[in-house]
């Protein structure tokens, strides 16, 4: 079953019997686009079906959000209100910002308050997605509808032969699978029983007879989809989570689990008034993938687990004035980092609790208080996902954007080639990866990893790191001191480290270090006339600490180090 992963995307099939179903035009987000961003996330109703309105969250609008329109190299100023009555965060999936700007878990936004962050726009033309990311309630707020997508461009792809029109020739696809009761409302399950896409049951999407871009989103909380198309109509894969591949790859079919991003141009040239399907070939999933024949939690009489089944219908119009009709060949560079080059490797193997579940990351269950890995700025290091369990996962990391270098024990298929941010393990599935961590480093507020199936992350299968600046810490100006200002080494350390001055330490009197929760680990009162103080520091935590240094005049000194 393994094999069916190296076959690629959709299966553009006629109508014929499904022609009934699709009778809503499908939503094409409006747009923002500058460089303020006002979003407010709060709770709605939407009419999806006949009589009672749906309870739903929306951002500025009563389901999912408006599509975000970054250019690189723009500073942005975003300002995200919560109105929901409840805590929430705002994560910008897959983007390259610094940890304080992320919207991890950590950085929490209370009802009623508004969070602000700003930052630059780093990444290469791309498509991200934005949603909730506060532990234990991303699954929840997701459902309800707490997302939207983000295109990044940039002068590389405004350079190429690429539909890029918004809503003409380049859609958003968001697909999400929805169960509703007898009353229209949602009913919150692992896996349910009717897809959407962009907030439409239903939906039909006029395309022009020319190449079309489509942006596909799995916004799932767990379902995972073996998109197709069939080989008579030109399917081409031209991007992944990163960015642009550097050429574009023909395909017919593609797996996207939760999470993913996939950007293909399709050829409709020639099929003017003829209508298609986009399919979920399900029934050719692996086992235990979310919705494949043998995938798990879909319980019985869910027509889609299993099966292949519609997802939407394109009908075909006539084409626009000056459409894109070559594809340019030469998409992008890569600079694939070297194993040379390789400062780490660490292992995560996806296990389970002794009863099964939680599913987990190296038997360690998400704990907000514990940093379970310490990451230096500027090293290159080596993934390992190991898939110890009965069921795949979608792996996601924050704050990168990864290189797959091995599944299997052998080489990646072509369409795991470009950068990526978030990728699929099967059970039983070794997989390798490389990356470069950049530009941020924060001692205090961490990035994580994860299951993107968000029933998984909300249960406790996450994990979180530190990027630390090994630089070695000055001296802090704004504090005055009457002796000369202190060394510590090494730094980073190991069992002991060593505090020393370019003169006499008489004049402390305590010395404390602090962890990056801001807890007290060590407390000393200091007496001496040396110049060399040496710490045990063998029973820390791998992480970064805050050295400080008070004098009997009640000046204060800080200086930051790294135990390893």
């Amino acid at each position: 079953m393994k094999t069916l992963r190296l076959f690629l995307l959709f299966s553009l099939i006629s109508t014929g019997a499904f022609a009934q179903l699709f009778v809503n035009p499908v939503n094409v987000p409006d747009t923002l686009a500058g460089t303020t961003f006002d979003l407010v996330m709060g709770p709605s109703k939407t009419s999806f079906l006949a009589g009672d309105s749906t309870d739903t969250y929306g951002i500025n609008q009563s389901y999912l959000g408006p599509t975000l329109i970054f250019n690189k190299g723009d500073l942005l100023q975003m300002n995200v209100t919560n109105l929901l009555n409840d805590t929430s965060t705002m994560h910008w999936h897959g983007m390259h910002v610094a940890p304080e700007d992320d919207g991890g878990p950590h950085t929490k936004i209370l009802p009623d308050s508004t969070w602000s962050p700003d930052f630059e726009v780093l990444d290469e033309a791309t498509t991200f997605w934005y949603h909730p990311h506060l532990h234990s309630k991303t699954a929840e707020q997701v459902y309800w509808g707490a997302a939207g997508m983000i295109i990044v461009r940039d002068p590389n792809e405004a350079s190429l032969s690429l539909p890029r029109s918004y809503g003409i020739d380049d859609f958003p696809v968001i697909v999400q699978d929805k169960t509703f009761d007898a009353a229209n409302q949602f009913m919150f399950a692992n896996l349910s029983d009717t897809t959407m896409v962009n907030g439409t049951l239903s939906p039909y999407l006029e395309v022009p007879a020319q190449m079309i871009r489509l942006r596909l989103l799995n916004a799932s909380t767990q379902r995972a989809y073996n998109f197709g198309f069939p080989p008579t109509i030109p399917v081409f894969l031209i991007g992944t989570d990163g960015g642009l591949l550097e050429t574009p790859l023909s395909i017919n079919r593609i797996l996207m689990s939760p999470g993913e991003r996939t950007e293909i141009v399709v050829d409709f040239s020639g099929q003017v008034a003829q209508n298609f399907l986009l399919m979920a070939n399900n029934s050719e999933m692996a086992d235990g993938i979310s919705g494949a024949p043998l995938g798990p939690g879909g319980g019985p009489g869910n027509p889609l687990d299993g099966n292949n089944f519609p997802v939407m219908e394109f009908r075909v119009v006539p084409a626009n004035a000056n459409p894109v009709t070559v594809l340019s060949q030469n998409l992008n560079t890569f600079n694939v980092p070297s194993m040379q080059d390789v400062d780490r490797t660490r292992i995560k193997i996806m296990d389970a609790d002794t009863s099964g579940f939680p599913f987990l990351i190296n038997s360690t269950p998400f704990n907000h208080l514990y940093i379970n890995d310490t990451v230096l700025l500027g090293d290159t290091e080596v993934w390992k996902i190991y898939n110890n369990t009965n069921i795949a996962h979608p792996f996601h990391i924050h704050d990168v954007q990864f290189f797959v270098t091995e599944l299997n024990g052998g080489p990646p298929p072509p369409y795991l080639r470009g950068r990526k941010d978030v990728i699929l393990s099967i059970p039983g599935d070794s997989l390798t990866f490389i990356t470069v961590f950049e530009d941020h480093a924060d001692s205090t507020i961490p990035y994580m990893y994860h299951c993107h199936n968000l029933f998984h992350e909300d249960a406790g299968m996450m994990g979180q790191f530190l990027v630390l600046d090994p630089t070695p810490v000055s001296v802090n100006e704004s504090f005055v001191y009457k002796v000369a200002p202190f060394q510590i080494y090494p730094n980073p350390a190991g069992d002991q480290l060593t505090l020393k001055s370019s003169g006499t330490l008489e004049h402390l009197k305590l010395l404390e270090v602090f962890n990056v929760y801001g807890q007290r680990v060590l407390h000393r009162d200091v007496r001496s006339s040396g110049i060399e103080m040496t710490l045990n520091i063998e029973s820390f935590a791998s992480g970064s600490y805050i050295v400080r240094l008070q004098s009997d005049a009640g000046e204060v000194h800080t200086l930051r180090f790294v135990h390893l």
